[in-house]
């Protein structure tokens, strides 16, 4: 089975997985089911390592949790354990970035898009 990496995250092109390209408040807080995070450098990690294979995030929802988790941690936002607080300060974040996370966030959902097409035309 190909696997590609998306904004560092191992994805295994199969046509079977639900595709979300964004992500909600019940992601952060599943995330967050995961373990005892100290920074978003943790959750940065862990995603990139197992979010694909998580039975509550999808590939593109897990993408999409590491560019904003990133763009908090270049920021130096201070790290939280509460994942609405998150999610919050994660979207507030993509706002205030809008244009910069347009064009960066777009370039990785056609990628994940691309993978998406790629898996389907091989069933």
């Amino acid at each position: 089975m190909p696997v590609r990496q998306v904004e560092g995250v191992r994805i295994e092109e199969t046509g079977h997985k639900k595709w979300n390209f964004d992500y909600g408040p019940g992601d952060v807080k599943a995330l967050y089911k995961r373990g005892a995070w100290r920074s978003w450098q943790d959750e940065i990690n862990w995603l990139q390592q197992y979010g694909e294979r998580d039975n509550e995030l999808t590939p593109g929802e897990t993408v999409a949790l590491v560019e904003d988790l990133r763009s908090l941690m270049q920021a130096r936002a201070p790290f939280t354990s509460d994942p609405m607080q998150a999610y919050q300060m994660a979207h507030k974040y993509r706002m205030e970035n809008n244009r910069k996370f347009a064009r960066e966030h777009a370039e990785a959902v056609q990628q994940a898009r691309e993978i998406a097409r790629s898996a389907r035309q091989r069933k």
